[in-house]
């Protein structure tokens, strides 16, 4: 007999999960802005989004979003670094900055009642960041330190070939950072990419915490409704990228302790119909210790301290990759495993226990997603940036436990395909030698390179 009540004792049913009363205005010059009131801790974040980021570098200059993220922690136009620093430490604020594929955002949390502080101070760096040329060398060498570190190791390897793999020229298919574009780069490049990704016509700015949303909302009203917009160019579209056929590469690396394992497909933007039924498909293949992957490869067969695979959408393309490391004499086996799970997850042999357990996991970790400001502010954020619906968060858990088997099955079908993946594969020359032998009867492409 289990040990776990198959139903809460009385009085200790669980309440019915709402997500937070969300007040959503836009302004004439395009603002969004949103008040959120979570009044269980004293405490507030403001968040400037923008629908805007890493697809405005030039492509001679990747790695100029990277160093634009770090400048903007120097201060800003009214305030030198050590200003900066010395204000966020006086309120006890957490400054967060990210420049992302898709968007950016700048983040500062405080006690509530410095509200008016941190508001003035993340936009401030959102929106007036000094950007000073001083520091850009050092900044830049200590990023070129990064990049050749990260050439090391076998993950990184094999992550950058399944990108450009499943992406080829679109910019989801690019390096964060190249070391020729970061020594190219200039303190003019960082401030016209800034100058690029803000805009209030493409921005929504965010409270969330101990506050009266109405207050707030008139407030950022007053303050931004005539702010300057339209004033940057909006990204151009990228073109789709080519549709995949099956295709294998393998990196040598000497002296590799652990072979890196990547597999990755094209699946779907955020908002494409079929992302939920995806989400639960990713959680049978790889997306827990229960999975189907954890549960083969490490459980059953030993060859591997874990396999996870993530569904990864943006605004315009999305992917689907699993990944493992394992002992160079386990790579060709941990490969052919890792192969024909993805089969059976293509040909459709999902059980009902497998998905019930999927669904069950999704819609009871959800609610974890929106604790604390951070996690609230950026599901908000998120719904803004890929235009779903307004109920989207408060429905969320409804719509996964309303997902069929039979949609599972479809999904499955249509995304986990074997013919249109690509399998990348870093290790030491005796590993690659092994997986080479296993996959050469496959009748699939393969190239073979040196770290």
């Amino acid at each position: 007999m289990s040990r776990f009540p198959s139903t809460p004792p009385i009085g200790l049913e669980p309440k019915p999960w709402v997500f937070p009363a969300t007040t959503v205005h836009e302004l004439s010059n395009g603002l969004t802005i949103a008040a959120i009131c979570l009044p269980s801790l004293p405490i507030v974040q403001v968040r400037w989004a923008f629908k805007s980021g890493r697809l405005h570098e030039s492509i001679d200059r990747l790695g100029s979003a990277v160093l634009l993220q770090t400048l903007m922690r120097h201060g800003t136009k009214e305030l030198d670094s050590a200003a900066l620093a010395e204000h966020l430490d006086r309120l006890g604020a957490r400054l967060g900055i990210n420049v992302s594929i898709d968007s950016a955002m700048v983040a500062v949390s405080s006690l509530a009642k410095h509200l008016p502080h941190a508001l003035d101070l993340v936009t401030q760096v959102a929106l007036e960041p000094r950007l000073p040329e001083s520091v850009l060398e050092r900044e830049r060498a200590n990023t070129i330190q990064i990049h050749h570190h990260e050439r090391t190791q076998p993950d990184v390897l094999t992550s950058l070939a399944l990108a450009e793999a499943m992406y080829g020229n679109h910019p989801y298919g690019r390096p964060l950072t190249d070391e020729l574009g970061l020594e190219r780069t200039t303190i003019a490049d960082i401030r016209a990419l800034h100058g690029a990704i803000v805009d209030p016509a493409r921005a929504m700015l965010v409270v969330v915490g101990d506050i009266d949303p109405e207050r707030v909302i008139q407030d950022l009203e007053e303050r931004f409704g005539s702010a300057p917009s339209g004033t940057a160019p909006i990204p151009r579209t990228p073109e789709s990228p080519a549709p995949m056929t099956q295709s294998i590469r393998l990196i040598e690396k000497e002296g590799a302790e652990q072979s890196s394992v990547g597999l990755g497909m094209l699946a779907v933007p955020r908002k494409h119909a079929d992302f939920l039924a995806l989400r639960v498909a990713n959680q049978v293949f790889g997306g827990g210790a229960s999975s189907r992957l954890f549960m083969e490869l490490r459980e059953r067969q030993g060859l591997t301290y874990g396999a996870y695979s993530s569904l990864d959408c943006g605004l315009y393309e999305g992917d689907l990759s699993a990944s493992l490391s394992c002992a160079p004499s386990k790579t060709a086996q941990a490969v052919t495993e890792l192969m024909a799970e993805l089969g059976r997850m293509g040909a459709g042999t999902l059980s009902s226990v497998d998905v019930d357990h999927a669904k069950r996991f999704l819609v009871g970790s959800f609610p974890q997603r929106a604790t604390g400001l951070g996690g609230v502010s950026a599901l908000v954020n998120a719904a803004w940036l890929h235009e779903l619906p307004e109920d989207i968060w408060s429905g969320y858990q409804t719509r996964l436990d309303a997902i069929s088997i039979d949609e599972v099955h479809r999904v499955s079908r249509a995304w986990f395909r074997p013919e249109r993946s690509c399998l990348v594969v870093t290790g030491t020359p005796e590993a690659i030698d092994a997986v080479q032998a296993a996959v050469e009867p496959w009748n699939t492409p393969i190239s073979r390179t040196k770290s």
